[in-house]
């Protein structure tokens, strides 16, 4: 009986200590945002995105890194290769968060926020996004 309680016990402490784990190292939310930018304001996006776009948002949020296309094809394969009619991405972005409100909070924040207002003044073509995506995961690693 004594051992039985014993691994209780033991069981009980591994399930913890594995929750505390899950709960706190591995909550962060990674938001991975693609854009397919048209190609002809493309160079100038990248150059808003370089100039304009990072450095306002490296100051607010954890900006993992920032990825533009060079023009190598991308590799579609699986059962069921479908590529957009639209193309494949050419700029994806990478912020980390502490949850999902923290992220909805930022982009919450742009409506009201006046240094935002000069940076979006500055893009080129606001309405060069063909397609845009954001997915939203947690490390495993």
């Amino acid at each position: 009986m004594s051992r039985i309680l014993y691994l209780l016990i033991l069981l009980t402490l591994v399930l913890n200590i594995s929750c505390e784990d899950v709960n706190n190292t591995k909550k962060e939310l990674y938001e991975i945002r693609d854009y397919t930018i048209e190609s002809e304001w493309f160079d100038e996006y990248v150059y808003w995105a370089e100039n304009h776009f990072i450095p306002y948002a490296s100051k607010r949020i954890d900006l993992v890194d920032f990825w533009v296309d060079k023009g190598i094809e991308a590799e579609v394969s699986g059962t069921n290769p479908v590529v957009s009619i639209n193309g494949q991405s050419n700029i994806t972005w990478v912020a980390r968060y502490s949850n999902k409100k923290e992220r909805d909070d930022f982009f919450g924040s742009l409506k009201s926020d006046d240094e935002w207002a000069k940076v979006w003044s500055m893009h080129p073509k606001p309405d060069s996004y063909i397609h845009q995506n954001a997915r939203f995961f947690k490390s495993v690693k």
